[in-house]
């Protein structure tokens, strides 16, 4: 990469961060007026909440190694710290209305440390594809005992299985069908059935973290978390899926507070008051847990390239 490329590809990055604080400011800026008289009134326990966010750091940990094989299958492998730059950079995308910068910039960050076109936008894409249907089949397990028709939850997770078993088979086809239609030839290379059944699994396990560590945070926010574990996983992956899946929202803002707050009433998990705080709480939470990594790693790269320069 040239000393151009470099720099423009800083400077990207710096507006990106720009634009991701701003949309985030304005997202939690109406929220925490509206909670800060609740919140300031709560005794929090600091203990549960740096517990929780351990948990969340280690599913970030998970999820990157997951993205890192994928890339490995095809021939593609990154250092663990460089995947962890360009995951956590990339992830700064979310907070920007429409669902497309975060892959965008994966795939443009991978592609400037030496990775293929076709193993950077596959790997952003399909990790994305393997997360979201991991979490709809833990969804659909974990919150059975709140679903009215068991047989339909039966019936798309068993449809879920054979899309995962089927994926390394219709990978290729697809990425080479798109790529025709925009008049180029791409080769995809092979991938192993395991690799995908391994992202899948890991990909699960995440969300059953990300759900305990979200129990976890209710008990330092409420003081207590009743209810079974398998609740408060159904009720966080929903919720994420959900706001994840409205593009219009940055992070999935509003609507995944609404969906929380439908999903702990619905398992009797707390009630209206208790389920509106913890929304709001475990949105500054999160936003912060998130945003931190990213903006670290910016403030980190751009004083490696001055030093450099």
């Amino acid at each position: 990469m040239t000393r151009l490329q470099r720099i423009a590809l800083v400077a990207a990055q710096w507006l990106l961060a720009a634009v991701v604080i701003w949309y985030a400011f304005r997202a939690l800026s109406g929220q925490w007026s509206a909670a800060a008289a609740g919140l300031t009134a709560l005794d929090i326990g600091w203990v549960w909440i740096a517990a929780a966010t351990m948990l969340v750091a280690l599913t970030y940990l998970l999820l990157i190694e997951t993205w890192r094989r994928i890339l490995i299958a095809w021939s593609a492998g990154l250092p663990f710290s460089v995947a962890s730059r360009i995951w956590f950079v990339s992830n700064l995308g979310k907070y920007v209305p429409g669902k497309i910068w975060s892959i965008a910039a994966m795939s443009a960050m991978a592609r400037s440390n030496a990775v293929s076109p076709v193993a950077a936008a596959g790997s952003s894409i399909l990790i994305q594809f393997i997360s979201i249907a991991a979490g709809i089949g833990v969804v659909l397990v974990a919150g059975a005992q709140a679903i009215d028709r068991p047989l339909l939850a039966a019936v798309v997770v068993a449809v879920l299985l054979v899309g995962i078993g089927v994926t390394p088979l219709l990978l290729p086809r697809l990425v080479a069908g798109g790529a025709g239609l925009l008049g180029k030839q791409v080769v995809v290379p092979p991938m192993a059935p395991s690799v995908v059944w391994w992202a899948f699994a890991r990909a699960a396990l995440s969300w059953l973290m990300y759900g305990v560590a979200f129990q976890l945070f209710i008990r330092g926010v409420l003081g207590e978390a009743a209810g079974a574990t398998t609740s408060y996983i159904a009720v966080y992956a929903a919720s994420y899926i959900i706001g994840f899946l409205a593009l219009f929202a940055p992070g999935g803002a509003v609507v995944r507070e609404s969906a929380m707050v439908a999903g702990m009433l619905r398992l009797g998990l707390s009630g209206q008051a208790d389920a509106l705080t913890i929304a709001i709480a475990s949105r500054l939470w999160l936003t912060v847990v998130e945003l931190l990594p990213g903006l670290a790693y910016l403030a980190v790269g751009r004083r490696g390239t001055s030093s450099t320069n």
